[in-house]
């Protein structure tokens, strides 16, 4: 629906193309048309994106998570090729979430803001401030590391249905994220 923003944490309906290009300084403005791509490297950009989206959409269905959103980037090689770069289906890379409880860095996002602690770094880039000058995130509290190495242990097992670690099951993991980021 035009001019509305989807709820927070609710799956689209339909997926949603949105390019983005990072620039020096590493925030990412909204573009309409990729600086540098033909229409042919446009497109081909846009199915690989939507195919990986698919692919990481289906199997997060058949293990039980919902797979709100994530990223896809790219790097042009020497020959003018488009080459799928990074991660794709990490929790990095992926909003990955069972019942509607975020599975991986969005945690610590939404601790940082929700404690006070988030640095303006959309300001911060208004202003024109190098990178070198932005204030330091404070350290989380020191029981964020076995809770987070949990949850991350307890997807990675989920998603590749095998089991590496003696870890909660995940939705014991994330019951526990509860707890320290006062959710």
């Amino acid at each position: 629906m035009p001019g509305k923003d989807p709820a927070r944490s609710k799956r689209l309906q339909a997926e949603l193309w949105a390019p983005r290009l990072n620039s020096a300084e590493g925030h990412r403005a909204r573009i309409i048309v990729l600086a540098g791509l033909d229409d042919e490297q446009f497109q081909a950009l846009r199915a690989t994106t939507l195919k990986v989206n698919t692919v990481l959409t289906g199997h997060a269905d058949k293990v039980g998570l919902s797979h709100r959103d994530g990223k896809a980037e790219y790097l042009m090689s020497s020959n003018q090729e488009l080459v799928l770069v990074d991660s794709p289906g990490t929790p990095d890379e992926s909003r990955l979430m069972p019942d509607g409880v975020h599975c991986g860095k969005q945690v610590l996002r939404d601790w940082y803001v929700g404690s006070g602690n988030e640095i303006p770094t959309s300001k911060l880039i208004a202003d024109g401030v190098p990178r070198s000058q932005w204030p330091r995130p404070i350290s989380l509290p020191p029981e964020f590391l076995p809770v987070m190495t949990d949850l991350y242990q307890s997807l990675s097992e989920t998603w590749t249905s095998e089991q590496h670690w003696n870890t909660p099951d995940l939705p014991a993991a994330t019951r526990t994220v509860a707890d320290p980021t006062g959710r």
